[in-house]
């Protein structure tokens, strides 16, 4: 008998190995899948202007990295007492101007380099709901909490999202003709816009990437109907019931190295965990001899596993 309905994802026909860079960009969701990567022994790159959640932003930023256009002081804005952007997620803020704005462009400019050398992007939607400042009609990456009467709130339609998805995947192209995109539609409720607004923002974004998908021969992966379809239980959030909780991500995680990873990619992202547990471990004593032995252990272990990536 089945209490469940299981998605298993088709194994994609192309392969990310330990060789490949892989750029991520988008939600919070984000995040969480490029860390695992991380943790595994990939080559990445995670949201060089922060977490972003609406398709245009996203595609602002990601176009911004492939043209490598730096960011001038008059897109500054003092918010408080912190210099910030609009273009960028909060954690990109100093009560310095000029540090602000090297912080910025350094993360710009090592994304381009990244990028043009990236195989795969995987970019996750968060929601189709767009803030735009009233007095130019830009679309916000960020409000960084600006009165409400300052800004307008509306449904982005799908063409428009579509055309700025093409756009920005042309541009990335024409930097990088062997560029890859995956593009996935964050699990996370935004349940702040209401749970009817929620339900019209990631419809409209499934449409979107649908076509997107057909026009580019882009991937899709289901993380949101994961989640939705196969998990279905409260019991995979956090306390907020919003947030899928680290179980939810773990199976996540390991639904996306069954469609993406090969056998030995799977093994050799297992052996990377491994060497992280080792490295993490925080002794009694730093300076006995089994810690020293252990040191050596998880040195010969990081050795190994470059070595393995080297003869792929």
């Amino acid at each position: 008998m089945k209490f469940r309905t299981e998605i298993i994802p088709q194994k994609a026909s192309k392969q990310i190995s330990h060789r490949d860079k892989v750029l991520f960009i988008g939600s919070c969701f984000t995040e969480n899948i490029g860390h695992k990567f991380i943790e595994s022994g990939f080559q990445t790159n995670i949201n060089p202007f922060g977490i972003i959640y609406n398709p245009l932003s996203i595609c602002e930023c990601l176009s911004r990295v492939a043209e490598n256009k730096c960011f001038t002081e008059d897109e500054l804005i003092k918010v408080g007492e912190f210099w910030k952007s609009y273009s960028h997620h909060g954690d990109f803020r100093s009560v310095n101007k000029e540090e602000c704005l090297q912080m910025i462009n350094s993360s710009l400019s090592q994304s381009h380099s990244f990028l043009a050398e990236a195989n795969y992007v995987v970019l996750t939607l968060g929601t189709a709901w767009v803030y735009r400042l009233k007095e130019d009609n830009r679309v916000l990456a960020n409000c960084h909490k600006l009165p409400s009467n300052l800004i307008e709130r509306s449904l982005c339609d799908c063409d428009t999202m579509l055309e700025s998805l093409l756009s920005c995947f042309e541009q990335c192209r024409e930097l990088n003709p062997n560029l890859q995109f995956i593009i996935t539609i964050s699990p996370i409720r935004h349940w702040k816009e209401g749970y009817r607004d929620n339900m019209l923002s990631k419809s409209t974004l499934h449409l979107m990437v649908e076509r997107f998908c057909k026009r580019t021969s882009s991937f899709y992966f289901p993380s949101y109907e994961i989640v939705m379809d196969d998990l279905r239980d409260y019991r995979f959030y956090d306390s907020d019931m919003l947030h899928p909780n680290a179980l939810a991500i773990e199976y996540i995680w390991d639904k996306f190295k069954q469609t993406w990873f090969s056998e030995d990619t799977q093994r050799l992202s297992s052996d990377f965990n491994r060497l992280n547990s080792m490295l993490n471990h925080r002794p009694f004593n730093p300076e006995s001899e089994e810690y020293k032995k252990h040191l050596q252990k998880a040195e010969q272990l990081k050795n190994e596993l470059y070595e393995r990536i080297e003869k792929l």
